[in-house]
Order: C-alpha cells, then structure tokens, then sequence
C-alpha cells in the first residue's frame, strides 16, 4: 500500500497493431476488453514475461518488440493501481484464445470515437489517445 492505494505487481502488455487496429481480449464474465499480457514472475524480464504470457493467452509466438510507454494505470478487476509497460509486438502464428481468454477484437480509432466497445478505464483515457496521436489507429 502507498498512501492507502493497493499497489499490484507490474504488468507487461502487448500493443499489436494489424491495418491500424489494436488487439484487445477479453475473459470470462467480465464487461470490458484490455491488453494482452500480463504480471512479471519472480525476477523474469520483460521480454521473458511478453513471450510467456502471449504464447500462454493466445497461442502466438513475439517476433519482436519494442517499448512504448510506461503508466500507472488503475486494475479494474484486482482494484488497485498498477505500472503498466507496453511494447508494440510482432509476432508468428495465428491468434487462438487460450486459458482465460474468450474472445479477441480489433479496436480501432472509430471504435474509440463511437465508445461502442467498453475497454478498460485507464487504457481508454491514457493509452489509446497517445495511439491516435502517432498513428497507429
């Protein structure tokens, strides 16, 4: 806890753009879509925990990664703040949900503008903006 905030472990998450759109997932019974990716183990890299978490939700191999932005963002389904580091992916393979993944969409600057699909509260206002701005959606 800081200053009484719950504080979560980091969390490393994939930005995989596709014909400028963004591949969010989702899980059982829950009401918004986010990121893939997921908490650092132990004293695992980033890069270890990208790959480890992308093959296990999705069933897809990093080609190559680069980082793009770091944020403190609130975890809506654990409650609590959480830093959040995102890295734009590449990858091999075809997308398969796998584990607690139930459904993937491709998010796009309309999506964004129509606020026709719920994403995650923080990601919405601090991330998806700054991909709007460099072009990406």
């Amino acid at each position: 806890m800081v200053g009484g905030i719950k504080m979560l472990p980091d969390r490393v998450a994939a930005l995989i753009v596709r014909n400028k759109r963004l591949l969010l997932i989702t899980g059982y019974d829950e009401k918004f879509y986010w990121t893939p990716g997921g908490k650092i183990e132990g004293k695992e890299s980033h890069e270890t925990c990208l790959k480890r978490e992308l093959y296990s939700e999705l069933n897809i191999k990093v080609t190559s990664f680069k980082h793009y932005l770091t944020v403190m963002l609130p975890n809506q389904i654990k409650g609590g703040m959480q830093k959040n580091h995102y890295y734009l992916v590449q990858y091999n393979g075809k997308i398969k949900p796998k584990q607690e993944i139930t459904k993937t969409i491709w998010y796009s600057k309309q999506n964004f503008l129509d606020k026709d699909i719920s994403v995650s509260e923080g990601f919405v206002n601090k991330v998806i903006p700054k991909l709007i701005e460099y072009n990406y959606l």
